[in-house]
């Protein structure tokens, strides 16, 4: 069985007022077992909390963050490191896309690095960002979604 990775973009979508149907079809779809996020996502989440105005808006965001249906509890063992491992095909990441003149983005990569290093597909709606990497995407219809590399 396939194990993925979600990119921060599709934890977005899933905690939007009216998420992607299409997405959630493709969640509900998925063992528990088979989903991960990187440290990574946790971190942006985090920071897009932080750089909130305060307000309830804030407040509500980091009472979600924290609860029980906030991404550290909801994946509680399968929040997949960044480590030194990862660190080395994030290198090699990187100096490709520069080898080949299509420069890629270092916090991207992180994720593609953590998804290789623990044998996942990347879970993305931002295909361009994973262009020539193993990812699908979700967000498009079923036949659509058949993993690129």
């Amino acid at each position: 069985m396939t194990r993925y990775l979600l990119d921060t973009n599709i934890i977005s979508d899933v905690t939007k007022p009216e998420p992607s149907e299409r997405l959630m079809s493709w969640m509900r779809q998925q063992p528990d077992e088979n989903l991960y996020i990187s440290s990574l996502t946790l971190a942006e989440i985090r920071r897009g909390i932080l750089e909130k105005p305060a307000g309830k808006k804030r407040r509500a965001l980091q009472r979600w963050f924290s609860g029980p249906q906030g991404p550290q509890a909801l994946f509680a063992g399968r929040v997949l490191p960044f480590d030194s491992e990862a660190g080395l095909v994030w290198a090699r990441l990187m100096a490709e896309g520069t080898a080949q003149g299509r420069p890629r983005s270092a916090l991207d990569m992180i994720i593609a690095s953590v998804a290789e290093v623990n044998d996942c597909t990347i879970a993305t709606g931002n295909e361009q960002h994973f262009k020539g990497l193993r990812f699908i995407n979700p967000l498009r219809e079923p036949e659509e979604m058949r993993p690129s590399r």
